[in-house]
């Protein structure tokens, strides 16, 4: 069984709701929402420094989330949902002018107000979506969508979903080495992130030859 770091259960009893709002946010299909989530918590249990405080462990979580949910925005490309479409997906919460106008803005900017929300300053949203402090205070800006933040905290994962979630964590620690399985896993997305930027290259190589 893997080794999880110490203080996960208390970690994952506090943040299970804001990254499953984040996630939601950010990913917009509830299904996927949570596999992303699962993961982001993967990252944390299997983290190596063990005895990993709760700053820093908030941190890591958050900055994980956001990551793996910008990995999958660019390997799915999905079309934003309109409102008639988020009517059909059944959510568990309710379709409000706030949630649609939410949903348009920017990846980096839905991300970095769904931080402030959860207590993050702009310097820690700097470090999460690694920015510069200038551009931080630009994407954590009021957006001025009357009724944000109850929108925002509507997506948090139910109860229901968080007992789901971690009976689903806690059987993944007991069956692989998670920590082993999260580094392929971040070599697998580093290597998708430049594949494009290789292909360029080797067609400009090319071209030139």
């Amino acid at each position: 069984m893997s080794k999880i770091c110490a203080h996960f259960d208390a970690y994952f009893g506090k943040w299970s709701a804001s990254v499953g709002a984040l996630c939601m946010l950010l990913v917009q299909r509830r299904a996927d929402a949570q596999d992303v989530a699962f993961q982001s918590f993967l990252r944390l249990g299997g983290t190596k420094d063990h005895e990993i405080g709760e700053e820093d462990a908030r941190i890591l979580l958050f900055r994980s989330a956001v990551r793996l949910c910008d990995d999958y925005y660019l390997k799915k490309m999905h079309r934003r949902p309109g409102r008639k479409k988020l009517m059909q997906m059944s959510l568990p919460f309710p379709v409000t002018d706030a949630l649609v106008s939410l949903l348009r803005l920017p990846f980096s900017r839905q991300a970095a107000l769904a931080l402030t929300q959860f207590g993050f300053s702009q310097s820690e949203v700097a470090e999460i979506l690694g920015v510069r402090a200038q551009k931080a205070a630009r994407l954590c800006a009021d957006p001025g969508i009357p009724g944000w933040q109850e929108a925002l905290a509507s997506m948090s994962m139910t109860e229901d979903e968080a007992l789901v979630l971690s009976d689903r964590i806690c059987e993944r620690f007991a069956e692989r080495s998670v920590d082993v399985e999260n580094a392929i896993h971040d070599a697998r997305n580093a290597f998708d992130r430049i594949a494009p930027v290789l292909a360029l290259l080797v067609l400009e190589f090319r071209g030139g030859s």
